[in-house]
């Protein structure tokens, strides 16, 4: 009998020992991740602040791109995605097992938070479980699918095992993401029969994000005004109102007179998506410390509006001071009123 015992003993280690394969740790072991072994979307799909990911294209001149997670807000994260032909945002957010972007706005020049808006769509990126089969369908009709876990994908960064999810674009034509842990999007291929265009990830940059602007300035010697071209350094949700502040409040030369007293601040600035009019509250400073004349004013006004109406890409501009209209002793706007952007025979300053 103890003889039969010895020989089930080790038959039972031998299973074990063959069923199992050894965890190989390459550096440091993650002891909260070994009570829970199972991956989920946010390790292929981090969402990492002041990063820009710089994506090389081949196949199609617009395939290159650069990407940037301008806000993130728990679950949600807006993306600014930039190559040759025009710049677009992403909305995504993480929710009942899946990653789904839920908004998309093409030709987004500016920055704008939309982490809130409404219009909002349902298009699923991944969804978990995240194993081989898992399928589900996009907003356009087309079948989407988990066809692969650490598939080898090889970038100008590195080589990655990553999750590969499939769309089936019918007559032929498909389309791989490539996810890696810890970074995300590490690859884009797509293939119709007669070619293939990819992007792939070529580095990761520790950075802001700059944005190109044209800043209006009163001249010091005349009246009169003039625009130079600037770039907003952003950074993961900063503080869009402060680095308009400064912008408005430093003239890059001694000719040009700052739109800004020092002490006035932007309370809010939004964009009315509806009668597409930005709205900006100053504080009171706009108006106490000004000290200009009607001809002055008039610049300092084109100024502003001209400055924020171009990077928002609008014509109207509405102006508030401490939540009321504007009014001066020169100027008044009712709650319906705004101020129209107007750079005709305005020059670039020299």
């Amino acid at each position: 009998m103890k003889k039969n015992n010895l020989l089930i003993l080790i038959f039972i280690i031998a299973v074990i020992a063959v069923g199992c394969k050894p965890t190989v740790v390459s550096e440091k072991v993650d002891m909260d991740n070994l009570s829970n072994p199972e991956l989920t979307i946010s390790d292929y799909f981090p969402f990492i602040a002041d990063t820009i990911y710089d994506y090389e294209g081949i196949g199609n001149e617009f395939a290159e791109q650069k990407v940037y997670f301008e806000y993130i807000e728990d679950d949600k994260a807006q993306l600014k995605i930039i190559n040759p032909a025009t710049n677009m945002v992403k909305v995504l957010e993480y929710g009942d097992g899946a990653l789904t972007e839920i908004y998309y706005e093409g030709e987004f020049y500016h920055i704008e938070n939309l982490l809130n808006i409404k219009d909002e769509q349902s298009n699923v990126l991944i969804k978990e479980p995240l194993i081989v089969g898992n399928s589900w369908t996009t907003p356009d009709g087309y079948n989407r699918s988990i066809t692969g876990l650490d598939v080898e994908i090889n970038t100008p960064m590195d080589s990655f095992e990553a999750l590969e999810v499939t769309t089936d674009l019918g007559e032929g034509k498909i389309q791989k993401h490539y996810y890696a842990r810890d970074i995300g999007m590490v690859a884009n291929v797509y293939e119709d029969g007669h070619g293939k265009v990819e992007t792939l990830l070529k580095s990761m940059n520790n950075e802001s994000l700059k944005t190109a602007i044209e800043i209006y300035y009163p001249l010091n010697s005349e009246i009169n005004t003039v625009y130079t071209m600037g770039n907003i350094d952003f950074y993961t949700n900063q503080s869009l109102a402060k680095l308009l502040e400064d912008l408005m409040k430093n003239p890059p030369s001694n000719d040009l007179m700052s739109i800004l007293p020092d002490a006035a601040t932007i309370n809010s600035i939004k964009l009315d998506r509806i009668t597409w009019t930005l709205k900006v509250d100053f504080s009171e400073e706009l108006l106490t410390d000004m000290n200009a004349g009607s001809s002055l004013e008039t610049e300092i006004l084109k100024s502003i509006v001209n400055t924020l109406g171009r990077f928002y890409d609008v014509e109207n501009v509405y102006i508030s001071v401490g939540g009321k209209p504007y009014e001066s002793g020169h100027y008044a706007i009712t709650d319906d009123e705004f101020f129209r952007v107007n750079v005709e025979e305005i020059e670039m300053y020299k």
